[in-house]
């Protein structure tokens, strides 16, 4: 009678090594360590903002703006988001406002490259 009841408990709890492949398909869920400023960039993803800083070479700085609702007033707010962004042809100037698109990695904070001039700074 005792070895029908450690057979019928032996199949009722998992080995060590399932409970061990569980844990880390759970845990390799979460957002990796240390990758606090991901950018999730679909294939075609467009972007547009003003040009804030072009201190870096063949990069600049771009600030995006997108307009939301605040959670518990329901007021529309401005949300502004600041982009690395790839100029091969150092064409863009502070104050321009250009049109991002996404790309491949270029760097660990460069996901998207300036496609086109819309507006000159005065």
């Amino acid at each position: 009678m005792g070895l029908r009841r450690a057979a019928r408990e032996q199949q009722q709890q998992p080995s060590k090594m399932q409970a061990i492949t569980q844990q880390r398909a759970f845990s390799s869920s979460a957002r990796p360590a240390g990758r606090c400023r991901t950018v999730v960039v679909r294939a075609s993803q467009s972007l547009q903002g003003k040009v804030v800083s072009t201190a870096m070479n063949k990069s600049v700085v771009v600030a995006v703006e997108r307009l939301a609702t605040h959670p518990e007033y329901q007021k529309r707010v401005r949300i502004t988001k600041r982009y690395i962004a790839h100029d091969e042809g150092s064409g863009a100037t502070v104050g321009d406002y250009v049109r991002l698109e996404g790309c491949r990695p270029l760097s660990k904070s460069k996901r998207f490259t300036v496609a086109e001039v819309i507006r000159k700074a005065d």
